[in-house]
């Protein structure tokens, strides 16, 4: 009897827990799991414009590398340098997300105060390192891709950037 009811606690367990971990995965697929909207050039430009920046077309200093370049924009001031590029495919954007990517991983200095972080789901990517008083970003949805650095106690205002365009 005391081995019967031992089962029955076992199995009381084994089913919460598995309802726990249901409830975790479909709280990450209805909220981090959803693809996010690639945002146009032209929105990031009025979003750049809001937050007192002065966006440059940087499309024809680009479109020589890529000719499925659409449109890029970009930001350069004394604190942060950001660029957003718009392709007609997702292919070219794959090509710089992984080519600035590649980048930033030589800019690592193995130092254990070194802080990579790395993210994927569904559309969208991001890779970011924060090193020796640097930060690096590099994010990719859809057919749009973004590079961006700054000194590290400048990150805020690449996070306003990203969260104006929806990218944060």
């Amino acid at each position: 009897m005391w081995l019967n009811q031992k089962r029955k606690i076992g199995l009381i367990i084994i089913f919460a827990g598995g309802m726990i971990l249901l409830v975790a995965m479909l709280i990450y697929v209805f909220n981090d799991g959803q693809p996010k909207t690639p945002a146009t050039c032209q929105q990031v430009a009025t979003a750049l414009s809001d937050l007192g920046y002065t966006p440059l077309d940087t499309t024809d200093a680009y479109l020589k590398q890529d000719s499925h370049l659409k449109n890029s924009v970009a930001v350069e001031t004394d604190t942060i340098r950001f660029d957003f590029f718009e392709f007609d495919n997702d292919d070219s954007a794959s090509n710089v997300y992984t080519h600035a990517y590649k980048q930033i991983l030589d800019y690592r200095n193995g130092h254990i105060e070194d802080v990579e972080t790395e993210e994927y789901y569904a559309n969208y990517r991001l890779y970011s390192l924060k090193t020796t008083g640097k930060y690096y970003l590099t994010i990719r949805v859809d057919n749009t891709a973004i590079y961006a650095y700054c000194d590290e106690e400048y990150t805020g205002e690449l996070a306003e950037i990203l969260d104006a365009i929806s990218y944060s």
